[in-house]
């Protein structure tokens, strides 16, 4: 957008001070994530946004920025503190590529005389209000919700902790009366191994809703890891309408081996409902391959595809489509999980199926 075609700039209805006022804006070039002004700074200028969008911030205790809300090309912003003169209340930052006209304080005084900018003005100020606060009360739902999360697991654990430790006894007792049975022996083993990685989802989702992202850090081989799966889930695959290919190349990295199996298990499982849902014979495919400092994971499948309307936001709590009894947490908690251990994960996806990419570094960086 040119800057003489911003409503801002079109709203000044005198030829010669729009004129004027446009000698006196000061063009600004941003990459993703450049500063605008930061928050409790001193307002100097009104910014109209001519290319891309500005999320605006607030600064949580633990230093860590927390997003607001975002405004976008063609609208302006930071006229409040213009005209209260108090310290801007919060921080702005480029989100992703931009380009801005700066109006200094000064020039927007000049402004103020003619009435279609001040209602623009009076009009920014309403919806930037509205915006925000609409955002703010989405992140508190969002905060109770996980709160309400944690509370009910703690719970669910308290309570089935009797029933478990009495499946694992009997499973005890089983694998000594038939020893050997090496078929017994397995089941038992099974069971055993099942209760403790539910144990350990409850765990992980309490540890989610609370913000912990502590992670026990050993040596993991993707080969062991990719077994363990497989002897887990053996049981469903045996119909073979889903064929489970997993290849870890001999990778190995430092993780959490039983956290990084629930990312597994959670994007495997997804897979399978998908195609399993969509009534055809499917593949899923795990691919661990090593590119120097990193180890790429990827898990494939020829299922229908994530639906349109999730994609955007598939990683954010609560978000959910077409799963009955679905919680929307199982790919919140995966991000947290890969973020935990310093990687990213990302995915793409049609028609014909979907590729999560998953980095992980082999050496994380652990602060004493």
């Amino acid at each position: 957008m040119k800057l003489s075609e911003h409503p801002f700039i079109e709203s000044i209805g005198d030829n010669e001070r729009r004129t004027e006022i446009l000698r006196e804006v000061e063009l600004k070039q941003l990459n993703d994530q450049d500063p605008i002004f930061e928050e409790q700074s001193i307002p100097d200028a009104l910014y109209l946004i001519l290319e891309g969008s500005v999320a605006f911030t607030k600064e949580r205790p633990d230093a860590s920025k927390q997003t607001v809300n975002v405004s976008h090309e063609g609208s302006f912003f930071g006229e409040v503190g213009v005209f209260t003169g108090e310290p801007r209340a919060l921080g702005a930052r480029a989100d992703g590529a931009a380009v801005l006209g700066r109006i200094p304080k000064a020039t927007v005084s000049k402004i103020v005389n003619d009435a279609e900018p001040v209602r623009l003005i009076l009009e920014s100020v309403v919806h930037h209000l509205n915006s925000t606060t609409d955002h703010y009360m989405n992140e508190v739902m969002s905060t109770e919700k996980l709160t309400l999360v944690g509370t009910m697991m703690s719970s669910i654990l308290h309570d089935f902790n009797n029933p478990f430790s009495i499946i694992s006894l009997a499973a005890t007792l089983l694998e000594q009366r038939y020893s050997d049975d090496p078929k017994a022996v397995s089941f038992c083993k099974n069971i055993h191994s099942q209760i403790s990685r539910m144990t350990q989802m409850a765990n992980d989702l309490a540890a989610f809703s609370r913000g912990d992202r502590e992670i026990k850090v050993a040596r993991v081989s993707l080969d062991i890891l990719f077994k363990h799966f497989q002897e887990l889930n053996a049981p469903f695959f045996k119909d073979r309408t889903v064929e489970l290919t997993m290849h870890a190349n001999g990778a190995e990295l430092q993780g959490d081996a039983d956290k990084l199996l629930r990312v597994l298990q959670n994007l495997i499982n997804n897979s399978k409902e998908a195609i399993r849902a969509s009534e055809s014979h499917g593949t899923i495919q795990v691919i661990a391959n090593d590119i120097g400092d990193s180890i790429l994971l990827s898990v494939r499948d020829n299922g229908p595809g994530i639906h349109e309307a999730i994609r955007a936001n598939f990683f954010e709590p609560f978000v959910t489509h077409g799963k009955k009894g679905g919680t929307g947490l199982g790919t919140a908690i995966i991000k947290s999980i890969v973020e935990a251990h310093q990687g990213s994960i990302d995915f793409e996806t049609n028609a014909d199926g979907t590729c999560f990419n998953i980095m992980l570094p082999k050496n994380l960086s652990i602060n004493d």
